[in-house]
């Protein structure tokens, strides 16, 4: 309950910061737009050529890309700010500010800074989902929708474990920023269907960087897909990474001795 006060503190401090700067808000809704305005151009002209995309409709892919988007704006809302700043708030002897502050140090230094003016991209994924339910040629079951956005619940704890673990390399290797923005150019691999990477690839990126499940699995759940034991992999390897995310945070914590 104490965890769940302090994150509430922060949530209504970002708020109080985004009312004065809220312009930032209506850029965000804009270059969102404008971006996700461009991948389904490119779905169009991808689906213009083919009937489907290993097995996926129009619909279908439109709909992994909702699901996409929507993991990627919880993931600007709450911590991707943080996460790219964390190698700076180390060097600098930041931590030292938020380790003495009684509320756990780990959520401190990645749910600090919560970027509300991305709320306005969470309303441009709205359009894009009812643009997808609009291609889909039968409408979705209420109940397997509603499991499909639960899924995404696990794909966002997933996420968040795997870049917070990239992050904590920090404490040994100084800055990351190679590693960081690789593992950001390999989620782009959530945006398409799991299937279209094959055997070796798809048991990679489903596996040991399971970045093709992000997206897939809520969608093909919302879809009511029978993927009931790839359900239970997906949560079991979750809670796999959120420990060792967890520990290697711990791990990394120890060597932290601050800059000064």
């Amino acid at each position: 309950m104490h965890t769940f006060s302090v994150f509430k503190k922060l949530c209504a401090m970002n708020l109080k910061q985004l009312l004065v700067y809220r312009a930032n808000f209506f850029i965000s809704v804009i270059l969102m737009g404008a971006w996700v305005g461009a991948y389904v151009i490119l779905i169009e002209v991808i689906f213009f050529h083919i009937d489907s995309l290993a097995g996926w409709s129009k619909g279908e892919t439109l709909l992994i890309l909702s699901f996409y988007y929507l993991l990627q704006n919880l993931s600007d809302l709450f911590f991707k700010d943080n996460i790219e700043s964390f190698d700076d708030t180390v060097i600098h002897g930041e931590l030292d500010f938020l380790i003495v502050k009684p509320a756990p140090t780990r959520m401190l230094a990645f749910f600090w800074r919560i970027r509300w003016d991305q709320v306005g991209s969470v309303i441009i994924t709205l359009f894009l989902f009812t643009y997808a339910f609009q291609n889909l040629a039968q409408p979705l079951s209420p109940g397997y929708f509603l499991i499909g956005l639960s899924m995404v619940l696990v794909s966002f704890i997933l996420y968040f474990s795997l870049l917070t673990m990239i992050a904590s390399s920090t404490f040994w290797i100084g800055r990351n920023n190679s590693l960081r923005t690789i593992v950001f150019s390999i989620t782009q691999l959530s945006r398409y269907p799991r299937q279209i990477y094959g055997k070796i690839f798809g048991l990679i990126f489903s596996s040991f960087i399971p970045m093709a499940l992000l997206a897939t699995i809520p969608a093909e759940t919302a879809l009511a897909q029978p993927i009931g034991i790839l359900i239970a992999f997906f949560i079991g390897i979750t809670i796999l990474f959120s420990a060792l995310s967890q520990w290697v945070w711990l791990r990394g914590l120890k060597r932290y001795s601050s800059a000064n």
